[in-house]
């Protein structure tokens, strides 16, 4: 994916929503970074409006422990890191191309998210001090 600074190798992932608890998001760096954060133990969706269609993200880097693998078995060390280097075979398997994810604990570097709209209760928000 090009970026300002050049081009990032970069996972996609599809769904028809994301849910987060417990958001915590900063976007941009030093006195430019602006932080959500959603209200203690509140759910954060991102979804298409009327429920039709799919988001995208983008992401360099997704960390946490695999809480559900679409029905199949759980790998013996579910504690896991993708990145475009790094995907491991049990979820790579090509006769299941598209398989629904659970994470707990989830750290994501992201690029990108295209196609929903975010949702989030109790959220606080600050700008970055000019």
């Amino acid at each position: 994916m090009r970026t300002e600074a050049g081009a990032v190798r970069v996972l996609k992932f599809t769904a028809r929503s994301v849910t987060a608890v417990d958001l915590d998001m900063t976007a941009g760096r030093g006195r430019a970074a602006m932080r959500l954060r959603a209200g203690p133990r509140s759910t954060a969706t991102l979804k298409r409006k009327g429920n039709t269609g799919v988001v995208t993200l983008y992401v360099r880097e997704l960390s946490g422990t695999v809480t559900g693998l679409g029905g199949a078995p759980l790998p013996a060390d579910r504690t896991v890191t993708l990145t475009p280097d790094a995907v491991p075979s049990w979820l790579s398997h090509p006769a299941v191309p598209a398989r629904t994810l659970s994470f707990s604990n989830a750290t994501v570097a992201q690029i990108a998210q295209f196609g929903g709209d975010l949702s989030v209760s109790g959220a606080v928000y600050r700008a970055p001090v000019e």
